[in-house]
C-alpha cells in the first residue's frame, strides 16, 4: 500500500513542494516497514519532518502577516494529532496503515490543494505588493 504523490500537489513554492513531497517518501517507507525497528525510525523519521515543515510554512505565515494563521495552525495541530494516535501505534510495535492512508489522503486532497494553495496564493500576491 502506497500513498501516491501526484504533480496536482505542486503549490509553486519549491521549499513547501519538496517539503511535501518528501512527506510522502517518508510515508511510504514507513508504509513499506516491517520490524520494529524500522517502524520506529521511519515513524521519527516522519515526525520529525512534519514538525519542521510545519515550522517552516507557519514562520512564513507569521513573516508575511497571513490572515488565516490561526485557521491553518490549528489545521496543522489536528493533523500533527492524528500523526501522533499512528505514532503511539508504532511504539507499540504495529503501524495502523489505514489511519496512516486516511490521514495523508487527507493531507493531500484536502489541506494542500486548499489550504495550502490559498496561503501560496496569498505569497505571490504579497510578493506583487509595492513596498
Amino acid at each position: 500500500m502506497n500513498v501516491e504523490w501526484k504533480d496536482a500537489y505542486i503549490i509553486g513554492h519549491d521549499i513547501i513542494d519538496q517539503q511535501h513531497q518528501r512527506l510522502f517518501e517518508l510515508t511510504n517507507a514507513l508504509m513499506a516497514a516491517h520490524d520494529v525497528g524500522d517502524l520506529r525510525h521511519s515513524m521519527v523519521l516522519l515526525y520529525k519532518h512534519t514538525r519542521e515543515h510545519f515550522d517552516l510554512e507557519e514562520s512564513l505565515m507569521r513573516k508575511l502577516h497571513y490572515p488565516d494563521l490561526n485557521p491553518h495552525t490549528e489545521m496543522h495541530d489536528n493533523l500533527l494529532s492524528r500523526l501522533n494516535e499512528v505514532s503511539e501505534e508504532v511504539g507499540r510495535g504495529r503501524v495502523n496503515r489505514t489511519a496512516l492512508v486516511q490521514l495523508m489522503g487527507d493531507w493531500a486532497l484536502h489541506h494542500i490543494p486548499n489550504e495550502d494553495v490559498k496561503f501560496a496564493v496569498f505569497m505571490v500576491q504579497s510578493a506583487n505588493q509595492p513596498e
